[in-house]
């Protein structure tokens, strides 16, 4: 069992942070879709799942619903974020 797992829900990010080493990847969201087959991939591994590697979680759109998956199937939610976009969010 993994103690944490992070997805990487989307690679764009909202900022140019000089410790960030950043990436050349083609600017990407994970559909809904992707997201549920990772979850179900991920059946009784884990407790958490962390919102975090190179794009800022609040910048994707199905974030709430995202949540909400996770914590249908009963997982716990980790959001790490840069904070900027919490106003605009409105969490």
């Amino acid at each position: 069992m993994y103690h944490k797992v992070y997805i990487e829900i989307t690679n764009i990010c909202n900022m140019h942070c000089s410790f960030c080493h950043g990436h050349k990847r083609v600017p990407k969201q994970m559909s809904t879709e992707e997201f549920g087959h990772i979850l179900d991939q991920l059946t009784r591994q884990t407790q958490y799942i962390y919102y975090h590697l190179m794009g800022e979680p609040l910048t994707h759109p199905e974030l709430p619903a995202f949540i909400k998956m996770v914590g249908d199937r009963g997982y716990k939610s980790i959001i790490t974020t840069n904070g900027t976009l919490l106003p605009k969010r409105g969490t």
